[in-house]
């Protein structure tokens, strides 16, 4: 067989020209022409391998050299069933090896084949320190605490670290990174990508629609081989404890504003506070504490005997709050029979029950965006108690006979003469019930321990009651039985004997009366003896009075009262509503 041996001179020029190691194959697998590049390759001379060294000599691993043997025989019989260009590891005359990307090619007319050699043991390295790059980027973008994506211009993922793809649950490459990852049908309102795609750096915070959480983005640019803008890289972090601690100091700061202004706005008139009337430091205290519980909205607590004033407080503190414009609803809770309270406070449909008409709307439904001011707080029960955490933990309620789930906007301010610690002990009063209401307490006074403000709720109270009278002037004697009063009625009772004193011009003190300009009293036989009534008259006129003594004795603690009587507490409201008993009958 001829050979390119015979005719080396017609290949020689060829081969030393085209920059690549360049062989011509026997069909035995014998190196039958090498050019210089070649033979530097495999660090040999031409000498040696020309006619002399089979191909598979050089190369390196024994699964190359048997595929490409097999490569090397097919290429003679169906040339097209075999790749013309691949890659393998060559080994040189030191053992160094180094890759190589061959194309094979038959000549025409011969069995011979010829094969370019390339170097790309560069390329190889480089590729391989990619690799390692990406590899350790990689497992930074997975130990980090947050997660990363990459989307096109379409706004389409491209890549999502496991952190991501763990967080919704599947891989959404290819799908629209506000779908897949925030479940919103529109581009995110905080997406930056206009900016991104014209070649900016975007730091920016955002609260989550799916959790309600604060995270921070930093989305960036990132480029192709002509350097345009081809995707937009995102790394997103959580900071909400942080996020939440930045607006906690904001509303601090906010709030302390607030007080300075009303601070300001009241502080020419502090012998009043709006309808509460006193100058004593105990009340300075109070009007502290309701200048602070308006300028934020967390549930306030009152504690303070009967008749010291708790509504004024909490209406006080409703309007100097927010949420002036809106409802101020008033429950005394101890007037609600026990199995009608779910039916006032959440309402109920039509025909929700026997005698449901019509519609009614619950207490919190009526206190929406306002303030609910639960009176006599001790008194409700701890089944009724459990229902009414849900609300204020979030969860609302849902009228009786209805479906719909309400949830009102609106703030606890719950008072009591009780000691509520004392009801956690004996079991009346669930703790977390508790903690929900005892936010901001506040601590009323009684009267005798502010006696310095009795003259100016004398006069306050004169003024007030006289209408388009000429206003009394007490005696000195008067004044001095007021200031000497032990008021277990409180201010309640002393506003009511006032009250009367302008109608009747007599001051009636606990059991005897000072007639105006007279030093004279009558012992309780003598008040009913002097008015002569028939004998129903004169026994409710008695039980009337005895029923508001004890009540003022044991300090309006009906429980208490109603044993002392030997009937239930619902008789005793009974009593109380039909025989006209306030806070300061019986004195």
């Amino acid at each position: 067989m001829k050979t390119t041996t015979d005719n080396p001179a017609l290949y020689r020029t060829v081969f030393e020209t085209t920059g690549a190691g360049t062989i011509i194959i026997e069909k035995d697998t014998t190196i039958a022409m090498a050019n210089s590049a070649f033979a530097a390759l495999v660090g040999m001379a031409k000498e040696q391998i020309e006619g002399k060294l089979p191909w598979t000599q050089v190369i390196a691993d024994p699964r190359d050299r048997e595929r490409m043997l097999r490569y090397h025989n097919a290429r003679r019989h169906t040339p097209d069933a075999v790749p013309q260009a691949y890659e393998f590891k060559l080994v040189d005359t030191l053992g160094q090896k180094r890759d190589i990307w061959l194309r094979v090619n038959m000549i025409a007319g011969t069995d011979l084949s010829v094969a370019s050699l390339f170097d790309i043991t560069p390329l190889k390295k480089v590729e391989r320190e990619l690799r390692t790059s990406e590899a350790k980027l990689s497992g930074i973008l997975e130990a980090f605490g947050g997660f990363t994506y990459t989307c096109d211009a379409d706004m389409r993922l491209a890549f999502m670290n496991k952190r991501l793809r763990d967080m919704i649950g599947r891989d959404a490459i290819g799908e629209p990174c506000h779908r897949a990852i925030f479940n919103l049908p529109e581009p995110c309102p905080w997406c930056d990508r206009h900016q991104v795609f014209q070649g900016e750096t975007v730091r920016r915070e955002f609260q989550s629609p799916l959790d309600g959480r604060w995270y921070i983005a930093f989305s960036s640019p990132l480029l192709g081989i002509d350097d345009q803008v081809t995707d937009k890289q995102s790394v997103v972090i959580d900071i909400h404890e942080r996020k939440q601690a930045e607006l906690a100091l904001k509303e601090k700061e906010a709030y302390l504003k607030k007080e300075n202004l009303r601070l300001r706005a009241t502080i020419k008139d502090r012998y009043r506070f709006g309808d509460i009337v006193g100058k004593s430091a105990a009340m300075q205290k109070v009007y502290e504490m309701i200048l602070r519980a308006a300028a934020i909205d967390a549930n306030v607590i009152i504690y303070g005997e009967s008749g010291t004033g708790k509504e004024l407080v909490a209406r006080a503190i409703h309007t100097m709050s927010d949420r002036a414009e809106h409802p101020f609803v008033p429950v005394n809770c101890g007037a609600i029979p026990a199995n009608l309270l779910e039916s006032e406070f959440f309402g109920y449909e039509k025909g929700a029950f026997t005698g449901a008409h019509q519609k009614k709307r619950g207490l919190l439904d009526a206190a929406d965006k306002g303030t609910l001011f639960l009176d006599e707080l001790g008194e409700i029960k701890e089944e009724m108690q459990v229902k009414l955490l849900r609300v204020l933990e979030g969860g609302g309620f849902t009228p009786i006979g209805g479906l719909t789930v309400k949830k009102p906007d609106l703030r606890i301010i719950a008072a009591t003469n009780q000691s509520l610690t004392q009801l956690i002990e004996k079991g009346s009063m669930r703790e977390d019930f508790f903690y929900r209401i005892h936010i901001i307490p506040i601590q009323l006074p009684p009267l005798r321990e502010r006696r310095e403000d009795i003259a100016l709720l004398v006069e306050h109270f004169l003024a007030k009651h006289s209408r388009d009278k000429e206003v009394p002037v007490l005696r000195g004697h008067e004044l001095e039985a007021l200031l000497n009063h032990g008021w277990p009625g409180n201010v309640r009772e002393l506003e009511n004997t006032l009250q009367r004193y302008i109608s009747l011009q007599s001051l009636d003190l606990m059991g005897f009366t000072l007639r105006s300009g007279a030093q004279a009293a009558d012992n309780p036989t003598n008040r009913f003896l002097n008015h002569q009534k028939p004998l129903r008259d004169a026994l409710r006129a008695f039980e009337k009075a005895y029923i508001a003594g004890l009540l003022h004795r044991h300090q309006w603690n009906r429980t208490k009262v109603a044993a002392i009587l030997g009937v239930e507490r619902k008789t005793l409201y009974l009593k109380i509503k039909r025989l006209g008993i306030d806070g300061a009958e019986g004195k």
